[in-house]
Protein backbone atom coordinates (compact mmCIF):
# COMPACT_ATOMS: atom_id res chain seq x y z
CA UNK A 1 0.00 0.00 0.00
CA UNK A 2 2.84 2.39 0.90
CA UNK A 3 4.57 1.56 -2.39
CA UNK A 4 1.32 2.14 -4.31
CA UNK A 5 0.80 5.56 -2.69
CA UNK A 6 4.40 6.55 -3.42
CA UNK A 7 4.02 5.62 -7.09
CA UNK A 8 0.70 7.50 -7.24
CA UNK A 9 2.35 10.65 -5.84
CA UNK A 10 5.12 10.45 -8.43
CA UNK A 11 2.61 10.02 -11.26
CA UNK A 12 0.48 12.93 -10.04
CA UNK A 13 3.48 15.19 -9.68
CA UNK A 14 4.86 14.21 -13.10
CA UNK A 15 1.46 14.77 -14.70
CA UNK A 16 1.18 18.25 -13.21
CA UNK A 17 4.77 19.33 -13.86
CA UNK A 18 4.83 18.05 -17.43
CA UNK A 19 2.22 20.59 -18.55
CA UNK A 20 4.20 23.39 -16.85
CA UNK A 21 7.55 22.32 -18.33
CA UNK A 22 6.14 21.76 -21.82
CA UNK A 23 4.74 25.28 -22.07
CA UNK A 24 7.79 26.91 -20.49
CA UNK A 25 9.98 25.23 -23.12
CA UNK A 26 7.66 26.39 -25.91
CA UNK A 27 7.86 29.93 -24.55
CA UNK A 28 11.66 29.80 -24.28
CA UNK A 29 11.84 28.59 -27.88
CA UNK A 30 9.54 31.48 -28.85
CA UNK A 31 6.93 29.11 -30.23
CA UNK A 32 4.29 30.77 -28.05
CA UNK A 33 4.09 34.15 -26.32
CA UNK A 34 4.47 34.70 -22.58
CA UNK A 35 0.74 35.37 -22.26
CA UNK A 36 -0.15 32.19 -24.13
CA UNK A 37 2.19 30.16 -21.92
CA UNK A 38 0.66 31.55 -18.72
CA UNK A 39 -2.93 31.05 -19.89
CA UNK A 40 -2.27 27.52 -21.19
CA UNK A 41 -0.53 26.47 -17.97
CA UNK A 42 -3.32 27.86 -15.78
CA UNK A 43 -6.03 26.16 -17.87
CA UNK A 44 -4.14 22.87 -17.84
CA UNK A 45 -3.60 22.88 -14.07
CA UNK A 46 -7.21 23.69 -13.21
CA UNK A 47 -8.38 21.01 -15.64
CA UNK A 48 -6.37 18.44 -13.68
CA UNK A 49 -7.14 19.79 -10.20
CA UNK A 50 -9.97 22.21 -9.35
CA UNK A 51 -8.18 23.68 -6.35
CA UNK A 52 -5.30 24.92 -8.47
CA UNK A 53 -7.76 27.74 -9.19
CA UNK A 54 -7.20 28.89 -5.61
CA UNK A 55 -3.43 28.36 -5.74
CA UNK A 56 -3.16 30.38 -8.95
CA UNK A 57 -5.42 33.14 -7.61
CA UNK A 58 -3.27 33.58 -4.51
CA UNK A 59 -0.01 33.15 -6.41
CA UNK A 60 -0.97 35.71 -9.05
CA UNK A 61 -1.76 38.22 -6.31
CA UNK A 62 1.74 37.70 -4.94
CA UNK A 63 3.61 37.77 -8.26
CA UNK A 64 1.77 40.70 -9.79
CA UNK A 65 2.22 42.84 -6.72
CA UNK A 66 5.74 43.14 -8.17
CA UNK A 67 5.05 42.64 -11.90
CA UNK A 68 2.12 45.00 -12.47
CA UNK A 69 -0.64 43.12 -14.25
CA UNK A 70 -2.23 46.46 -15.19
CA UNK A 71 0.51 46.79 -17.80
CA UNK A 72 -0.68 43.56 -19.44
CA UNK A 73 -4.33 43.99 -20.56
CA UNK A 74 -4.64 40.45 -21.93
CA UNK A 75 -3.60 38.77 -18.67
CA UNK A 76 -5.55 41.33 -16.68
CA UNK A 77 -8.71 40.34 -18.56
CA UNK A 78 -7.91 36.63 -18.23
CA UNK A 79 -7.36 36.66 -14.47
CA UNK A 80 -10.35 38.93 -13.90
CA UNK A 81 -12.57 36.11 -15.16
CA UNK A 82 -10.32 33.19 -14.21
CA UNK A 83 -12.10 31.95 -11.07
CA UNK A 84 -15.49 31.97 -12.83
CA UNK A 85 -14.31 29.69 -15.63
CA UNK A 86 -13.04 26.55 -13.93
CA UNK A 87 -13.12 23.77 -16.57
CA UNK A 88 -15.92 21.18 -16.43
CA UNK A 89 -16.34 17.89 -18.24
CA UNK A 90 -19.21 16.61 -20.36
CA UNK A 91 -20.00 14.11 -17.57
CA UNK A 92 -20.29 16.96 -15.07
CA UNK A 93 -22.60 18.85 -17.39
CA UNK A 94 -24.75 15.76 -17.85
CA UNK A 95 -24.88 15.31 -14.09
CA UNK A 96 -26.01 18.93 -13.61
CA UNK A 97 -28.58 18.61 -16.40
CA UNK A 98 -30.05 15.54 -14.71
CA UNK A 99 -30.46 17.43 -11.41
CA UNK A 100 -31.99 20.41 -13.21
CA UNK A 101 -34.53 18.16 -14.95
CA UNK A 102 -35.41 16.56 -11.61
CA UNK A 103 -35.87 20.03 -10.09
CA UNK A 104 -38.14 21.01 -12.99
CA UNK A 105 -40.32 17.96 -12.29
CA UNK A 106 -40.43 18.91 -8.61
CA UNK A 107 -41.52 22.42 -9.63
CA UNK A 108 -44.41 20.95 -11.63
CA UNK A 109 -45.57 19.04 -8.56
CA UNK A 110 -45.90 22.42 -6.83
CA UNK A 111 -47.70 23.99 -9.78
CA UNK A 112 -44.61 26.03 -10.56
CA UNK A 113 -42.67 26.34 -13.82
CA UNK A 114 -38.88 26.07 -13.73
CA UNK A 115 -37.15 26.70 -17.07
CA UNK A 116 -33.42 26.60 -17.85
CA UNK A 117 -32.09 29.07 -20.39
CA UNK A 118 -29.10 29.00 -22.75
CA UNK A 119 -29.59 25.31 -23.67
CA UNK A 120 -28.40 24.15 -20.24
CA UNK A 121 -25.03 25.87 -20.68
CA UNK A 122 -23.61 27.30 -17.41
CA UNK A 123 -23.19 31.06 -17.17
CA UNK A 124 -20.49 30.54 -14.54
CA UNK A 125 -18.32 27.59 -13.50
CA UNK A 126 -16.72 27.88 -10.08
CA UNK A 127 -14.59 25.56 -7.99
CA UNK A 128 -17.50 23.77 -6.30
CA UNK A 129 -20.55 24.51 -8.47
CA UNK A 130 -21.88 25.22 -11.94
CA UNK A 131 -24.26 28.18 -12.24
CA UNK A 132 -27.18 28.29 -14.66
CA UNK A 133 -29.68 31.00 -15.53
CA UNK A 134 -33.40 30.27 -15.78
CA UNK A 135 -36.91 31.40 -14.93
CA UNK A 136 -39.19 30.43 -12.08
CA UNK A 137 -42.81 31.31 -12.83
CA UNK A 138 -41.46 33.71 -15.47
CA UNK A 139 -39.14 35.51 -12.99
CA UNK A 140 -35.38 35.42 -13.70
CA UNK A 141 -33.37 33.17 -11.38
CA UNK A 142 -29.95 31.59 -11.03
CA UNK A 143 -29.49 27.94 -10.12
CA UNK A 144 -26.29 26.58 -8.60
CA UNK A 145 -25.58 22.86 -8.93
CA UNK A 146 -22.84 21.22 -6.87
CA UNK A 147 -20.22 19.49 -8.96
CA UNK A 148 -20.49 15.71 -8.79
CA UNK A 149 -18.67 14.19 -5.77
CA UNK A 150 -17.14 17.59 -5.00
CA UNK A 151 -16.35 16.79 -1.35
CA UNK A 152 -14.34 13.76 -2.43
CA UNK A 153 -12.65 15.84 -5.12
CA UNK A 154 -11.63 18.43 -2.54
CA UNK A 155 -10.03 15.72 -0.38
CA UNK A 156 -8.19 14.31 -3.39
CA UNK A 157 -7.15 17.67 -4.81
CA UNK A 158 -5.82 18.95 -1.49
CA UNK A 159 -3.79 15.73 -1.13
CA UNK A 160 -2.25 16.34 -4.56
CA UNK A 161 -1.57 20.02 -3.91
CA UNK A 162 0.13 19.35 -0.58
CA UNK A 163 2.62 17.00 -2.21
CA UNK A 164 3.01 19.31 -5.19
CA UNK A 165 3.85 22.30 -2.98
CA UNK A 166 6.28 20.21 -0.88
CA UNK A 167 8.36 19.30 -3.94
CA UNK A 168 11.79 20.96 -4.06
CA UNK A 169 11.31 21.91 -7.73
CA UNK A 170 8.12 23.84 -6.91
CA UNK A 171 9.71 25.42 -3.83
CA UNK A 172 12.51 26.79 -6.04
CA UNK A 173 9.97 28.20 -8.51
CA UNK A 174 8.16 29.99 -5.66
CA UNK A 175 11.47 31.41 -4.43
CA UNK A 176 12.45 32.53 -7.92
CA UNK A 177 9.21 34.47 -8.33
CA UNK A 178 9.33 35.61 -4.70
CA UNK A 179 5.93 34.05 -3.91
CA UNK A 180 5.86 34.25 -0.13
CA UNK A 181 2.38 33.08 0.74
CA UNK A 182 2.48 29.75 2.56
CA UNK A 183 -0.04 27.85 0.42
CA UNK A 184 0.20 24.69 2.52
CA UNK A 185 -0.64 26.48 5.76
CA UNK A 186 -3.38 28.42 4.02
CA UNK A 187 -5.05 25.25 2.71
CA UNK A 188 -4.84 23.57 6.11
CA UNK A 189 -6.34 26.60 7.84
CA UNK A 190 -9.07 27.05 5.22
CA UNK A 191 -9.96 23.43 4.55
CA UNK A 192 -13.27 23.81 6.43
CA UNK A 193 -14.11 26.93 4.40
CA UNK A 194 -13.80 24.96 1.16
CA UNK A 195 -16.22 22.36 2.48
CA UNK A 196 -18.61 25.06 3.73
CA UNK A 197 -19.09 26.18 0.14
CA UNK A 198 -20.50 22.70 -0.59
CA UNK A 199 -23.24 23.06 2.04
CA UNK A 200 -26.18 24.56 0.15
CA UNK A 201 -28.51 24.17 3.14
CA UNK A 202 -26.27 26.51 5.11
CA UNK A 203 -25.81 28.88 2.16
CA UNK A 204 -29.58 29.22 1.81
CA UNK A 205 -29.84 30.01 5.53
CA UNK A 206 -27.00 32.55 5.22
CA UNK A 207 -28.79 34.29 2.37
CA UNK A 208 -32.03 34.43 4.38
CA UNK A 209 -30.11 35.86 7.36
CA UNK A 210 -28.68 38.75 5.32
CA UNK A 211 -32.04 39.31 3.63
CA UNK A 212 -33.73 39.58 7.05
CA UNK A 213 -31.19 42.04 8.48
CA UNK A 214 -31.09 44.21 5.36
CA UNK A 215 -34.78 44.14 4.43
CA UNK A 216 -35.13 47.90 4.99
CA UNK A 217 -31.96 48.84 3.07
CA UNK A 218 -33.30 50.02 -0.27
CA UNK A 219 -29.90 50.51 -1.89
CA UNK A 220 -28.61 47.02 -1.03
CA UNK A 221 -30.20 44.00 -2.73
CA UNK A 222 -29.90 40.49 -1.33
CA UNK A 223 -31.33 37.86 -3.70
CA UNK A 224 -34.39 36.00 -2.51
CA UNK A 225 -33.61 32.30 -2.04
CA UNK A 226 -36.21 29.59 -2.70
CA UNK A 227 -35.13 27.25 0.05
CA UNK A 228 -37.70 24.54 -0.62
CA UNK A 229 -35.66 23.53 -3.69
CA UNK A 230 -32.59 23.00 -1.51
CA UNK A 231 -34.74 21.07 0.96
CA UNK A 232 -35.85 18.89 -1.97
CA UNK A 233 -32.22 18.33 -3.01
CA UNK A 234 -29.13 19.59 -1.19
CA UNK A 235 -27.27 19.60 -4.53
CA UNK A 236 -29.20 22.65 -5.74
CA UNK A 237 -29.86 26.23 -4.68
CA UNK A 238 -32.29 28.56 -6.47
CA UNK A 239 -32.36 32.33 -5.98
CA UNK A 240 -33.42 35.49 -7.77
CA UNK A 241 -31.22 36.73 -10.59
CA UNK A 242 -29.91 40.24 -9.90
CA UNK A 243 -29.95 42.20 -13.12
CA UNK A 244 -26.86 44.38 -13.25
CA UNK A 245 -23.14 44.39 -13.98
CA UNK A 246 -20.55 42.48 -11.97
CA UNK A 247 -18.35 45.07 -10.25
CA UNK A 248 -15.11 43.62 -11.63
CA UNK A 249 -16.38 44.35 -15.16
CA UNK A 250 -17.81 47.82 -14.42
CA UNK A 251 -16.06 51.14 -15.13
CA UNK A 252 -14.05 52.11 -12.06
CA UNK A 253 -15.48 55.63 -11.92
CA UNK A 254 -19.01 54.24 -11.88
CA UNK A 255 -18.13 51.73 -9.17
CA UNK A 256 -16.75 54.54 -7.00
CA UNK A 257 -20.25 55.99 -6.74
CA UNK A 258 -21.09 52.98 -4.53
CA UNK A 259 -18.20 53.56 -2.12
CA UNK A 260 -20.28 54.81 0.81
CA UNK A 261 -22.90 52.08 0.36
CA UNK A 262 -20.27 49.31 0.33
CA UNK A 263 -18.41 50.75 3.28
CA UNK A 264 -21.57 51.09 5.36
CA UNK A 265 -22.86 47.63 4.38
CA UNK A 266 -19.61 46.08 5.58
CA UNK A 267 -19.31 47.91 8.90
CA UNK A 268 -22.99 47.59 9.83
CA UNK A 269 -23.14 43.87 8.97
CA UNK A 270 -20.04 43.25 11.04
CA UNK A 271 -20.71 45.39 14.08
CA UNK A 272 -24.51 45.77 14.20
CA UNK A 273 -25.53 42.24 13.23
CA UNK A 274 -22.25 40.36 13.96
CA UNK A 275 -22.23 38.67 10.55
CA UNK A 276 -19.55 38.77 7.87
CA UNK A 277 -19.77 37.90 4.19
CA UNK A 278 -16.65 35.75 3.97
CA UNK A 279 -16.12 36.14 0.21
CA UNK A 280 -16.68 39.87 -0.28
CA UNK A 281 -14.87 40.80 -3.49
CA UNK A 282 -15.55 42.46 -6.85
CA UNK A 283 -16.87 39.24 -8.36
CA UNK A 284 -19.65 39.01 -5.77
CA UNK A 285 -20.88 42.61 -6.02
CA UNK A 286 -23.43 43.61 -8.66
CA UNK A 287 -23.98 47.22 -9.76
CA UNK A 288 -27.70 47.87 -10.30
CA UNK A 289 -28.49 50.95 -12.36
CA UNK A 290 -31.86 52.50 -11.52
CA UNK A 291 -33.76 55.78 -11.20
CA UNK A 292 -34.93 57.34 -7.94
CA UNK A 293 -38.36 58.91 -7.36
CA UNK A 294 -37.19 62.17 -8.94
CA UNK A 295 -35.90 60.46 -12.08
CA UNK A 296 -32.21 60.77 -11.18
CA UNK A 297 -29.80 57.98 -12.12
CA UNK A 298 -28.69 55.99 -9.10
CA UNK A 299 -26.56 52.89 -8.60
CA UNK A 300 -27.54 50.34 -5.97
CA UNK A 301 -25.54 47.23 -5.12
CA UNK A 302 -26.45 43.57 -5.07
CA UNK A 303 -24.52 41.07 -2.97
CA UNK A 304 -24.26 37.42 -4.03
CA UNK A 305 -22.56 34.14 -3.04
CA UNK A 306 -23.24 33.44 0.63
CA UNK A 307 -21.39 30.11 0.84
CA UNK A 308 -18.99 31.47 3.47
CA UNK A 309 -20.60 33.57 6.18
CA UNK A 310 -19.26 34.09 9.68
CA UNK A 311 -21.62 34.48 12.63
CA UNK A 312 -19.45 36.25 15.19
CA UNK A 313 -19.50 35.89 18.93
CA UNK A 314 -19.49 39.14 20.87
CA UNK A 315 -15.82 38.58 21.77
CA UNK A 316 -14.86 38.06 18.13
CA UNK A 317 -16.80 41.17 17.16
CA UNK A 318 -15.07 43.22 19.87
CA UNK A 319 -11.63 41.88 18.90
CA UNK A 320 -12.19 42.77 15.23
CA UNK A 321 -13.52 46.19 16.19
CA UNK A 322 -10.36 46.86 18.22
CA UNK A 323 -8.13 45.58 15.41
CA UNK A 324 -9.76 47.75 12.75
CA UNK A 325 -10.12 50.90 14.81
CA UNK A 326 -6.75 50.81 16.58
CA UNK A 327 -5.44 52.83 13.62
CA UNK A 328 -7.31 55.90 14.82
CA UNK A 329 -5.82 56.30 18.30
CA UNK A 330 -2.41 54.68 18.23
CA UNK A 331 0.73 56.80 17.88
CA UNK A 332 2.73 53.86 16.55
CA UNK A 333 -0.10 52.26 14.64
CA UNK A 334 1.69 49.49 12.77
CA UNK A 335 3.67 48.14 15.74
CA UNK A 336 0.59 48.32 17.96
CA UNK A 337 -1.44 46.47 15.35
CA UNK A 338 1.28 43.85 14.86
CA UNK A 339 1.36 43.05 18.57
CA UNK A 340 -2.44 42.90 18.66
CA UNK A 341 -2.52 40.60 15.63
CA UNK A 342 -0.03 38.21 17.22
CA UNK A 343 -1.98 38.18 20.48
CA UNK A 344 -5.26 37.40 18.68
CA UNK A 345 -4.16 34.56 16.41
CA UNK A 346 -1.43 33.01 18.59
CA UNK A 347 -3.06 31.79 21.82
CA UNK A 348 0.22 30.71 23.52
CA UNK A 349 1.52 33.84 25.30
CA UNK A 350 5.01 32.39 25.64
CA UNK A 351 5.43 32.49 21.85
CA UNK A 352 4.46 36.14 21.35
CA UNK A 353 7.85 37.74 21.99
CA UNK A 354 9.70 35.23 19.78
CA UNK A 355 7.22 35.82 16.94
CA UNK A 356 7.59 39.59 17.27
CA UNK A 357 11.38 39.30 17.17
CA UNK A 358 11.22 37.25 13.97
CA UNK A 359 8.92 39.79 12.32
CA UNK A 360 10.97 42.81 13.39
CA UNK A 361 13.96 41.36 11.53
CA UNK A 362 11.93 40.78 8.37
CA UNK A 363 12.75 43.24 5.57
CA UNK A 364 9.18 43.29 4.26
CA UNK A 365 7.81 44.14 7.71
CA UNK A 366 10.31 47.01 8.01
CA UNK A 367 9.01 48.37 4.69
CA UNK A 368 5.38 48.04 5.83
CA UNK A 369 6.14 50.03 8.99
CA UNK A 370 6.87 53.09 6.84
CA UNK A 371 3.61 52.88 4.88
CA UNK A 372 0.07 53.95 5.70
CA UNK A 373 -1.81 51.34 7.64
CA UNK A 374 -4.10 49.51 5.22
CA UNK A 375 -5.90 46.22 4.70
CA UNK A 376 -3.01 45.25 2.42
CA UNK A 377 -0.43 45.83 5.15
CA UNK A 378 -2.48 43.85 7.68
CA UNK A 379 -2.91 40.99 5.20
CA UNK A 380 0.82 40.99 4.48
CA UNK A 381 1.54 40.89 8.21
CA UNK A 382 -0.98 38.07 8.70
CA UNK A 383 0.72 36.04 5.96
CA UNK A 384 4.08 36.60 7.66
CA UNK A 385 2.79 35.43 11.05
CA UNK A 386 1.04 32.34 9.69
CA UNK A 387 4.12 31.32 7.68
CA UNK A 388 6.35 31.14 10.77
CA UNK A 389 7.11 27.51 11.57
CA UNK A 390 6.53 25.75 14.89
CA UNK A 391 4.06 28.22 16.38
CA UNK A 392 0.53 27.64 17.67
CA UNK A 393 -2.19 29.30 15.62
CA UNK A 394 -5.88 29.93 16.17
CA UNK A 395 -6.72 28.95 12.60
CA UNK A 396 -10.39 29.94 12.88
CA UNK A 397 -9.67 33.50 13.97
CA UNK A 398 -6.79 33.94 11.53
CA UNK A 399 -9.16 32.88 8.71
CA UNK A 400 -11.73 35.35 10.02
CA UNK A 401 -9.21 38.21 9.99
CA UNK A 402 -8.10 37.20 6.50
CA UNK A 403 -11.70 37.44 5.24
CA UNK A 404 -12.25 40.81 6.95
CA UNK A 405 -9.10 42.32 5.49
CA UNK A 406 -9.81 40.88 2.04
CA UNK A 407 -13.21 42.62 2.19
CA UNK A 408 -11.55 45.85 3.29
CA UNK A 409 -9.17 45.56 0.32
CA UNK A 410 -12.22 45.81 -1.92
CA UNK A 411 -13.53 48.82 0.00
CA UNK A 412 -10.12 50.52 -0.14
CA UNK A 413 -10.02 49.94 -3.90
CA UNK A 414 -13.40 51.60 -4.36
CA UNK A 415 -12.21 54.53 -2.23
CA UNK A 416 -9.23 55.32 -4.49
CA UNK A 417 -7.02 53.04 -2.37
CA UNK A 418 -7.33 55.34 0.62
CA UNK A 419 -6.01 53.78 3.80
CA UNK A 420 -7.90 51.92 6.48
CA UNK A 421 -7.28 54.92 8.74
CA UNK A 422 -9.20 57.16 6.32
CA UNK A 423 -12.06 54.68 5.95
CA UNK A 424 -12.60 54.16 9.66
CA UNK A 425 -12.51 57.87 10.39
CA UNK A 426 -14.87 58.73 7.56
CA UNK A 427 -17.32 56.05 8.65
CA UNK A 428 -17.37 57.30 12.25
CA UNK A 429 -17.74 60.91 11.15
CA UNK A 430 -20.66 60.16 8.84
CA UNK A 431 -22.32 57.51 10.98
CA UNK A 432 -24.45 56.67 7.95
CA UNK A 433 -27.45 54.39 8.08
CA UNK A 434 -28.26 52.69 4.80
Amino acid sequence: MIFFNAVKKIINFTRICSSISYNIIKYKLRIITFNNAVITICNSLTDKNYLFTKVIQWGIQEVYSQYNIKDNPELQHYFKNFSSNVPYSICELQYSTSILNTAAEYAKSRNEELLIENDFKPINSGTVALVFKGKLNNSPIVIKILRNNIEERIHKDIYEIMHFIDNIFVIKIFRFYNIKLNFKTFFINNYDLLLKQCDFDQEADNCLLFEKNLKNKNNVVIPRVYKHYTEFSNKIIVMDYICGQVAKDAPVEEFKRCAITLQTFFFESLFMYNILHGDFHLGNIILIRDNDNEGNNVINIGIIDFGIVYKLTQKESNDLFNLIFVAIDSNNRFNTLLKMLIKMICPVKGEHEAILNVLQQDKDILVLQKKFLSANSILASLKKVTSIENITLDSNFSSLIFCVMSALQTIEYVNDNKSLLFLTKSYINRNIKL
